[in-house]
């Protein structure tokens, strides 16, 4: 996630990219940095790839455990993804 300062308050960008071909898949944006922004640009980038998820291996830079929790049930309805770093689906 990045945050952007503007004049009203921070912005926060999500991005899923896939890191072989440098193609960004799917963003969402949002004024909370939390686990359903994140889930929104992975859901994206699940629809960009025609709904599969076969082989697909899921890196985050999340930094703390309650982070990871809410992100693995908030993407659970991603069919299959787990939070889970390095994980393969």
């Amino acid at each position: 996630m990045t945050e952007i300062p503007t004049d009203e308050s921070e912005l926060y960008l999500a991005l899923a990219i896939d890191l072989f071909s440098r193609r960004r898949l799917g963003y969402a944006t949002s004024g909370h940095p939390d686990a359903e922004l994140a889930c929104a640009a992975i859901k994206m980038a699940v629809a960009v790839r025609g709904g599969s998820v076969a082989g697909v291996i899921f890196h985050s830079k999340l930094s703390f455990p309650a982070g990871i929790v809410n992100f693995e049930s908030s993407c659970g309805v991603c069919g299959g993804w787990g939070g889970a770093r390095g994980r393969q689906w």
